[in-house]
Formats: C-alpha cells, structure tokens, sequence
C-alpha cells in the first residue's frame, strides 16, 4: 500500500518508518525535523506527498486552530487546504480530527479514520500515557511514589490506567470524580475516592495531583493550598488547571498533553501502526476480500 504521512510529532517519523519497514511505499511532507530514513521521501509539497496514496495520515492531534498539527515543521497548511489535495476514495486518518474536518472529508468523497474514536487505540494510548505520567512524577518531585500521596481527577481512560499504576508502586493514591458509579468503581479497584468539593481540603498533604479532566475542575483554592514541593501533572487538553497561578507560585507543574509522542514515541507509532492496519483488515472482510 501507499501511505502519505503528513505533520505529526515524534511518533509520526516512527510510523513512516514502521510502514515502510513492512514494505509499504512512505512519503512524508511537513516532517523535515524527524529522524527518517533516507529511503523515505520527504516531499516539496502536501500534493506531492498525498497524489497516488492510499491513506493520509495526519497527526494526534489532527489540528490545531484549522491548521495542521506540526511540530516537527515549519511548513505550517491549513486542513482546508489538505482536504482540497486529496482525492476521492483516500482514506484520511488522524487523532481528533474536528467534526467539521471529518464532514469536509466525507462530502468529498474520502473515507475517515479518527484513531481516537477507536477503543482499541485509545485504551493503548491512555496506557502509554499513564506509563509516561509515572515517569514524569518520579523525575520530577523530591520525594517518591513508595509511600507518596497522589490525587488523580475524573475517571476516564488514563486515570483507570494510572490510578492502579501508581498504587502498586506503593503510593497513597486517591481518585476525585464527579459521578458516584464512578468513585464506586474506583474503590473496587482497591483505590480511595472523592467528590471535587473535598479537593481543597485535601491538597495540603498531596505529594502528586494529577488532572485527567479538560475541564476547570481544580479551584485556585485547591492550587494555592498545595505544598511547594509538590508536583502539579496536566494531562488533559485546555482547560485544565490555572497554569498562571501554578507558575506565579512556583509550583512544580508540568504541562504534558500528548504524552505518548513524548515519553515513547516508537510504541506509540507502534499502536497508531496495528490499529491502522486492524481497519484495513476490517474493511477488507466487510467487502468481502
């Protein structure tokens, strides 16, 4: 097969290697910054890299601001600009790819595939995350995990992952959430659970607070009551935390969206890699090939 992989972060560069590893034509645009291989071609232009290519691949996230996601560029393209580079019957993948990006691309005829609307993919990626957010708090406080106290806002995806991760490495670990099903799933899994109200009460005496929720559920109450050794992780997307307030009191905070592209971008690649091919063997036995 032919795959276009264009913008993208780390974990984009691995994937282009990864595809064409296996034997598939790879060329790239807006990734001049990555580590690639020689024998990949890394095109002057998104009509270029896209012409004859089976899928498109763009980065987690797809955009940001009706532009693509890219990092590792200066090239900078709008979304518009790409879907107008493409043909019908391309198949154009990407994480959180906007619901007007996705309605573009189906009016034109393309197939569309969201990594992030997979549970398959995204149940990888919140493990990966959780992994890497480990990582993060032990490089970056004083104390440890073994005998620390961690607080983990809402119960999605990566806090189920991180939650029982940081408990088995012997730390305290506390779970804030909105919904009573999800606080009393979280006592099942042998984790301690809370309502937000009880947050400033408890953010003196937490070594770790971690939010998972893109939403302003922390208070600047609960920011200011932490210790100055303790480490504020964000893992959501914007909302999260006052990140002014963290900063104008010098707390440990540390902005960590996008976590996997960091912290392990070749597994990363690796996961975006299997799903991709998952829905092509999905597709193939839907049509009967």
């Amino acid at each position: 097969m032919k795959f276009a992989v264009i913008g993208g972060d780390a974990r984009a560069g691995w994937l282009a290697a990864l595809l064409n590893g296996d034997g598939h034509t790879v060329r790239c645009y807006a990734l001049e910054k990555a580590a690639l291989p020689q024998r990949i071609l890394q095109c002057s232009s998104p009509e270029a890299c896209v012409y004859g290519a089976d899928w498109v691949i763009v980065g987690i996230p797809a955009e940001k601001g009706g532009a693509l996601h890219t990092p590792l560029s200066v090239q900078k393209l709008k979304t518009e600009d790409l879907l107008t580079a493409l043909w019908p019957g391309q198949t154009l993948c990407g994480g959180k790819l906007g619901q007007a990006t996705s309605l573009a691309a189906v009016r034109a005829g393309l197939s569309v595939c969201d990594l992030m609307a997979r549970r398959d993919f995204t149940v990888g990626n919140a493990a990966l995350t959780a992994e890497g957010a480990a990582g993060l708090l032990i490089r970056e406080s004083p104390r440890s995990l073994w005998k620390g106290r961690a607080l983990i806002t809402g119960w999605g995806k990566v806090a189920r992952q991180l939650g029982p991760r940081l408990r088995a490495l012997g730390c305290d670990t506390r779970i804030a959430a909105r919904k009573a099903g999800d606080r009393a799933e979280a006592e099942a899994c042998g984790l301690t659970a809370c309502s937000f109200d009880a947050l400033p009460e408890l953010a003196g005496d937490l070594d770790f607070l971690i939010n998972t929720v893109p939403a302003p559920v922390i208070s600047r109450e609960t920011v200011t009551r932490l210790r100055p050794d303790a480490v504020l992780l964000e893992l959501a997307s914007e909302p999260g935390f006052d990140k002014a307030l963290a900063e104008e009191l010098g707390l440990r905070a540390v902005f960590a969206p996008g976590l996997p592209g960091r912290s392990a971008p070749c597994a990363a690649a690796c996961l975006m890699r299997d799903t991709i091919y998952t829905v092509i063997r999905e597709r193939e036995e839907e049509h009967g090939q």
